[in-house]
């Protein structure tokens, strides 16, 4: 199925707010509605595996460099996008790698390391089309932006807010550069299988027919490996004295596809997440549950960083609970301390129990041996960040990430503080 059977597709999705934003820039002119940031982002890494995996501990500086154009005048508007992104190393942690902050060279890391991201975009009415190194963020194709430089992906993206409540993504990309890497023309991998997959092209729409709620639905195809369906539904109760109550659903449908070099893939995933808010407290309770024989996989770059594209409710900051089979628990608990003072300032802990892996039909030595003899996982999270609104520092800030995994023969603890300053040029 390629990109133009996609685009025949009704499709919904939840990246609404952020495919609007993205398709509804101004029109001044290509100079006047031009911008250019700096971003000064420091990051300490530290993974400690209590196993047989070795430790990787890494600390670094980077630039993030970046360059938007308006449009030009008339009924069809023409920009550019281009930024640089720098890592500089300033600790290895006494020769350790695998931070997936720093590209690899020959037994360790390089200690700097630059990339240029160059695109053009073409705008009629509230419809953007982009060419180039990109960043697509959706359920399907999701590329992160957790560590110094962040992950693009070289294709095409139509982005549209034309229809009344309605937005429209739509993608065909070709490589993709990882967080480690300074190439563009990296493949696509299946994460957890860890083979490559070929070009990736979706389709996805946003409907939201009240204020309070959302529906939504995407469709892939990634050509070696497996096509996928999204659906999510999202809405939120207004309670008495100024409470709400969230309910999140989302379901992936994955089917193997092309030379299926992943296998024979069957899997369907969904997850429940409901979320009690008043005052500065909220409470989530999750449920999620993996059916078919093989693990819920989602797309990785060449370098080894994962996609972000599993929007499934217990997915954290290590694990993702997408076992066989599994089913998993979790339970959160964030507090903003706005009330204190801190206006921009939260805490949020959360623990995720799996259970119930079926690991009987996983071939322990094939593609997904990780899960042959597990049955079970935990993890515990503790996120804090902050964000200065004033003085000398305002705009700059601080988040610190823990999580304590737990897997059947292994433990992983890993910490992550990242400092970020913005600078706008213009």
């Amino acid at each position: 199925m390629k990109l133009r059977s996609l685009l025949g597709v009704a499709v919904f999705s939840v990246s609404g707010s952020y495919i609007k934003a993205q398709a509804e820039e101004a029109t001044g002119g290509f100079i006047e509605d031009s911008s250019a940031t700096i971003i000064a982002r420091n990051m300490y890494f530290n993974r400690n595996s209590l196993s047989h995996y070795p430790d990787s501990i890494g600390w670094g500086q980077g630039f993030l460099m970046d360059y938007k154009s308006g449009f030009t005048q008339g009924v069809v508007g023409f920009g550019v996008d281009a930024s640089v992104d720098t890592a500089y190393k300033l600790d290895g942690g006494r020769g350790t790698v695998g931070t997936g902050m720093f590209p690899a060279e020959g037994d360790g890391e390089r200690s700097e390391s630059s990339t240029l991201n160059t695109s053009v975009k073409m705008k009629w009415s509230n419809t953007v089309i982009q060419y180039g190194d990109l960043r697509p963020y959706n359920p399907v194709l999701a590329t992160p932006d957790s560590r110094l430089m962040p992950v693009t992906a070289r294709g095409i993206q139509l982005l549209s807010t034309d229809i009344d409540k309605v937005s429209i993504d739509a993608g065909h990309f070709s490589s993709t550069k990882g967080s480690a890497s300074t190439n563009h023309d990296g493949d696509f991998y299946a994460g957890y299988a860890g083979v490559q997959g070929g070009d990736v092209d979706y389709a996805g729409l946003t409907y939201q027919p009240v204020e309070e709620g959302t529906v939504g639905f995407y469709v892939s195809r990634t050509e070696d490996l497996w096509r996928q369906y999204y659906m999510n539904a999202n809405y939120t109760f207004a309670l008495p004295s100024e409470q709400t109550l969230n309910f999140d659903f989302n379901l992936y449908r994955s089917l193997d596809e092309g030379q299926a070099r992943a296998g024979d893939i069957d899997v369907t995933a969904w997850s429940l997440a409901t979320a009690y808010a008043t005052g500065p407290h909220t409470v989530t309770l999750s449920y999620q549950k993996i059916h078919g024989d093989t693990p819920f996989d989602y797309l990785r770059a060449a370098d080894g960083t994962y996609m972000d594209s599993i929007y499934l409710a217990n997915s954290s900051q290590y694990g993702d609970f997408n076992g066989p089979g599994e089913q998993s628990v979790g339970l959160g608990y964030q507090y903003d301390f706005g009330s204190t003072g801190f206006t921009r300032t939260t805490l949020g802990v959360r623990y995720v129990y799996g259970f119930d892996m079926d690991n009987k039909q996983v071939d322990p030595d094939g593609l997904y041996a990780y899960f042959a003899s597990s049955d079970k996982q935990i993890e515990r999270d503790v996120d804090i960040k902050t964000l200065v609104e004033s003085g000398p520092l305002k705009n700059l800030s601080v988040r610190v990430r823990y999580a304590d995994f737990q897997f059947t023969g292994d433990s992983v603890k890993q910490l992550r503080i990242i400092t970020q300053y913005p600078f706008d040029l213009f």
